[in-house]
């Protein structure tokens, strides 16, 4: 899948919840990418953080940006 479309994939998903855990984006991820690995999430939850789509709100917890 297209990193943008999964990036709206991943909005749709959490939109209704206020915060959500690295373990929540992870089977996210897993449910759409066959075998994708840990270290991979983690360089997407980055990415996701620098392009402004999450925020950080402590270690393992975020919320979407609006």
């Amino acid at each position: 899948m297209a990193r943008e479309l999964l990036s709206k994939e991943l909005a749709k998903e959490f939109k209704s919840k206020k915060e959500f855990t690295t373990a929540e984006v992870r089977a996210f991820y897993q449910k759409h990418v066959k075998g994708i690995k840990d270290s991979t999430v983690n360089w997407k939850i980055y990415h996701l953080i620098m392009e402004g789509a999450i925020t950080r709100k402590k270690i393992g917890l975020y919320q979407l940006n609006k």
